[in-house]
């Protein structure tokens, strides 16, 4: 159980600095308003509002998965309950990991409209909101990431545990069960599946993207504050 936990935090302890910002809680990222002037702003607010929407729409995801894995009980006897939990967390994860990369396309098409500004103040807030968002996206994709790579050791674990076969004794006596590499009689219990840990493993994470989420709001404040900026005339 050490092993496995000092595994997760090791694929966890990676994870870019916080944009610097003041102490103040951060502006809430929200979609820019509609706009009706047909211009080359008005496809920067096209594009800002698609990368808005995913890096919104992963805040919420997150918020379910750090409540997924403070309640999922893989230690269940029930193994059907325990499938199914196990890949909800999964969904959750593949759900972040393709908004990120939906969002970090659209943010990418921002940073070349921003390299292509005669403008110098919005060339300067455009790179700024993009930045920021990206951070934000980067930061989703990698807790993403971060699950898949902590519920792969979890399925690693639970398969090997569940190796285990039943033999006929070639003498004609009773069968023996081979179980993880041991020889066990056949009077003697299978060890269970599940395994103690794995849902102190599931916590453990969930305080980790619990702290993470506070860096990818903070990047989002920082691209809320150069929204009007970035987008000014539009």
């Amino acid at each position: 159980m050490i092993t496995m936990l000092v595994s997760v935090v090791a694929l966890l302890a990676t994870d870019p600095a916080p944009t610097p910002r003041a102490s103040a809680a951060p502006t809430q990222l929200k979609e820019i308003g509609r706009v009706h002037v047909v211009s080359t702003c008005t496809a920067i607010v096209v594009h800002a509002n698609a990368a808005i929407s995913d890096a919104l729409a992963n805040d919420s995801d997150l918020a379910i998965t750090i409540n997924r894995l403070r309640t999922t009980n893989l230690e269940s006897d029930n193994a059907i309950q325990r499938r199914n939990q196990f890949n909800d967390l999964a969904t959750l994860a593949g759900r972040v990991r393709t908004a990120s990369s939906s969002g970090d396309a659209e943010v990418k098409r921002l940073r070349v409209y921003a390299a292509a500004s005669t403008d110098p103040q919005r060339k300067i807030e455009l790179k700024a909101f993009a930045d920021a968002l990206g951070g934000a996206l980067y930061r989703q994709k990698k807790v993403a990431v971060d699950l898949d790579k902590a519920l792969t050791i979890i399925q690693g674990r639970r398969e090997r545990a569940e190796v285990a076969s039943t033999i006929a004794d070639p003498s004609g006596g009773s069968s023996f069960t081979v179980y993880a590499g041991r020889i066990l009689p056949n009077d003697q219990p299978i060890p269970t599946a599940t395994s103690p840990g794995y849902n102190l493993m599931l916590r453990e994470v969930a305080e980790n993207f619990q702290q993470r989420q506070a860096l990818i709001l903070t990047d989002e404040g920082v691209a809320a504050d150069h929204t009007v900026a970035a987008t000014t005339g539009c």
